[in-house]
């Protein structure tokens, strides 16, 4: 399984990437939108984690360009952007699932498995 994590915090990102691996997924790591984007239109992932806020392109843009694209892959949206509206763009904007951060590491996990299982019919 690959996954593709969008995150410029590195600390986070590290230990994102760490337990992913340890649930049996490459993960490629990405810290830059625009970078995000370009990955998504030559590559295929199981499953994106997208942050938000991100340097050079909103993880929405990303999010919304994408599924323009007809680009169906999981996208699980991981942010500190906590508010109902914010909830709800990022669900109509195309996220499969939206997790708030501070974020405990299992139901990320938990959350993960369900969108690859949906994914692949499982």
């Amino acid at each position: 399984m690959r996954a593709l994590l969008v995150e410029d915090d590195k600390l986070l990102a590290n230990g994102i990437q760490r337990a992913l691996q340890r649930e049996g997924f490459h993960v490629d790591w990405l810290d830059n939108g625009r970078l995000a984007f370009a990955a998504l239109q030559t590559e295929s992932f199981d499953i994106v984690i997208l942050d938000l806020g991100l340097p050079d392109m909103d993880g929405i843009d990303i999010l919304q360009k994408t599924r323009q694209e007809q680009n169906a892959t999981p996208v699980l949206v991981l942010t500190a952007r906590d508010t109902l509206e914010d909830r709800v763009k990022g669900l109509d904007s195309g996220a499969d699932d939206y997790l708030v951060k501070p974020f405990e590491l299992a139901e990320l996990k938990a959350r993960i498995r369900a969108l690859t299982r949906r994914s692949q019919g499982n």
